[in-house]
């Protein structure tokens, strides 16, 4: 997995990036380590993956979600669409989102 030509699957390009890039303090940077190193957030992440499918159908990837994220708000219930969406459809999205607050 490359981003802009790190491998970012490897727990030492994530601490340079980190460090670099957003400024992560080196009192940090063994938290960090032990963190990625260790998997720490591997299950709050399937967590939130399974409530994804669970709450909004989701199967794939892209998938977006828009609106509240308890499920209602004053726009009425999140609108969620799956694969590469053109521009025009979040315009519309937020448009319409934007009328019902006025």
């Amino acid at each position: 997995m490359y981003e802009c030509g790190d491998n970012i699957s490897l727990v030492e390009t994530l601490v340079r990036i980190a460090t670099e890039r957003l400024g992560l303090e080196e009192r940090e940077v063994s938290h960090l380590r032990d963190h990625l190193e260790n998997n720490d957030g591997a299950k709050s992440v399937m967590r939130e993956i399974n409530t994804g499918r669970k709450r909004y159908g989701i199967e794939g990837v892209p998938f977006f979600v828009i609106g509240a994220e308890d499920g209602e708000s004053s726009v009425g219930r999140p609108y969620g669409f799956s694969g590469a969406q053109d521009q025009s459809t979040f315009c519309e999205v937020f448009e319409e989102m934007a009328g019902r607050l006025a």
